[in-house]
């Protein structure tokens, strides 16, 4: 990403913030008289021209203002963005709500989605699915041509998974025996849960890709998931969609079955990871209109599963980052009497 000069970034920063607040280009004059940069319009739009050189600021049509580009709203995410806490009204308000609900995931989870979507204003899921419990048994990697690895991991009821993987630089059969050995010594007995955990105290960079790829394979096939969506009419009342085309394009991508297949797919490119920014072209599918997910992983006894927030790229990513993975923890703290108390009476 760019390098920016200290003001370059602060005006970036406001320059996001105004367009997700507004929906309007922001001009230099506006960012010149409302903001303390004391610097003059003139200034304002100099630094304009470098962010858009830089390929993080874009003239939309004939407008004098700029608009944030998908770079501009990554490094604002990434790098300048300061996040909108949860306060404690908004816990307990939230807790209340679902106090008062069966301590059923039946009847809990449809709520947190709803409890979300109206949150941020934007698409809420939950996806969530019944956790196996193998454990493995045994894994063994085979040398294929010298140019990938056929891992096969055996679990404790007699299933067998399969996963060729690119390793580079290559290993010979010797060596992927030498680490086929320590992975079992390892990993034997553990399910896919604790093999990630233990993921976390290994060093070795190759290792760890191992380790976490028997995890990923250990948990694939498994049993389907089930969701909820809420939040669909309060988006399309975004101006994104303010034209036919554009609502009847969102319709399309905003369905249960389309998103699961998404967000499952934005989750699973990092099993380290269980919360996840993604910007733009990896959902646009086609669409006039980019794409974010904001998106947090939760696991309780039985249980996991994602939540997530999806919606243009023009996101108040401030307030919802920190609103979908304080849900996902309340989600992990679930029980049969209900979501645990994070508040003090």
């Amino acid at each position: 990403m760019p390098t920016l000069t200290e003001r370059r970034a602060e005006i970036l920063a406001l320059a996001v913030s105004e367009y997700i607040r507004t929906a309007e280009p922001v001009s230099s004059k506006l960012l010149a008289d409302r903001s303390e940069l004391g610097v003059s319009p003139a200034t304002v739009r100099n630094e304009f021209a470098l962010l858009e050189n830089n390929g993080l600021l874009m003239h939309p049509y004939t407008s004098g203002g700029r608009v944030p580009t998908e770079l501009g709203y990554r490094t604002y995410v990434e790098q300048l963005m300061l996040e909108e806490p949860v306060i404690d009204t908004e816990r307990i308000t939230v807790e209340h709500q679902l106090h008062q609900v069966a301590a059923s995931l039946e009847e809990w989870l449809p709520l947190t989605t709803s409890i979300l979507a109206s949150w941020v204003g934007n698409v809420a899921v939950v996806l969530h699915r019944p956790i196996m419990s193998q454990k493995l048994l045994q894994t063994q990697l085979v040398d294929l041509n010298g140019e990938s690895v056929l891992m096969v991991c055996v679990l404790d009821d007699g299933t067998v998974r399969k996963r060729t993987l690119s390793i580079m630089p290559p290993l010979d059969q010797v060596a992927l025996n030498s680490h086929a050995s320590w992975l079992n010594e390892l990993l034997v007995g553990s399910d896919a849960a604790k093999i990630l955990e233990l993921a976390q105290a290994i060093t070795d960079p190759l290792r760890v890709e191992f380790v976490r790829h028997v995890a990923t394979l250990m948990r694939e096939h498994g049993p389907e998931s089930s969701g909820f969506i809420d939040g669909l009419e309060v988006a399309l009342q975004q101006p994104e969609f303010n034209d036919q085309e554009s609502m009847l394009e969102a319709m399309g991508y905003l369905s249960l079955h389309r998103l699961e297949n998404v967000i499952n797919g934005v989750m699973g490119k990092s099993a380290s990871t269980s919360t996840r920014i993604v910007i733009g072209p990896g959902n646009r599918s086609n669409n006039k209109n980019g794409w974010s997910i904001v998106a947090s992983s939760f696991e309780m006894p039985a249980e996991a599963g994602v939540i997530a927030v999806v919606g243009p790229t023009r996101m108040a990513y401030a307030h919802v980052l920190p609103r979908v993975r304080y849900l996902a923890d309340l989600i992990s703290s679930f029980n049969q009497v209900g979501p645990s108390r994070s508040v003090e009476d």
